[in-house]
């Protein structure tokens, strides 16, 4: 339910983004710059391995990436906390952190504003470094692109990292991201 001034602008209920079977949760928003929003999540439809989905819906509570969204990284792996930040250009970047081996790693996605990916099917790798890389952050960086922060584990502590990306999924900083 979308409200301005106190009138209610879509279905009293609210407009369903996603109808799929299994969970969706850890949901996240953020506008989509034309009066609307995108949202991402995490997503059991296809079995005990939850996907990342999203869904932009516009100002008149109309879905458009199709019935349940679009598949941000629905590859056979462990997803944990989707993360999103506006790309400026009606669509957004996702992080997230990804257990792909022994290890959490943190990947991102680009989707633009007609719902298609942008950067390598499953994501491009943030970091990849030793050990894990958890907790993701994500801010637009006002050129396309985003910075993403985490919690790092290559050193034996908690320490700060963060990476740049640019529009095309390519590392601004060192490799492996700076410390902070």
């Amino acid at each position: 339910v979308y409200k301005r001034q106190g009138e209610v602008l879509w279905t009293a209920d609210g407009v369903a983004l996603c109808t799929a079977t299994g969970a969706q949760y850890s949901q996240r928003v953020v506008s989509d710059g034309a009066g609307g929003a995108i949202v991402v999540w995490r997503d059991n439809r296809n079995g005990f391995s939850p996907e990342i989905y999203a869904q932009r819906v516009n100002a008149a509570g109309n879905v458009l990436w199709g019935a349940d969204g679009v598949a941000v990284c629905a590859v056979a792996d462990m997803f944990n906390r989707p993360w999103i930040a506006p790309d400026g250009a009606g669509g957004a970047i996702v992080a997230w952190e990804c257990l792909r081996d022994v290890d959490y790693d943190i990947y991102a996605q680009r989707v633009s504003a007609s719902g298609v990916m942008q950067w390598t099917t499953g994501g491009v790798i943030v970091c990849d470094a030793k050990y894990d890389q958890m907790n993701a952050r994500i801010v637009s960086d006002g050129a396309g692109g985003a910075v993403v922060a985490w919690i790092d584990d290559r050193n034996g502590n908690d320490d700060l990292y963060a990476q740049r990306i640019d529009a095309s999924g390519a590392a601004q900083w060192a490799a492996g991201g700076a410390p902070l």
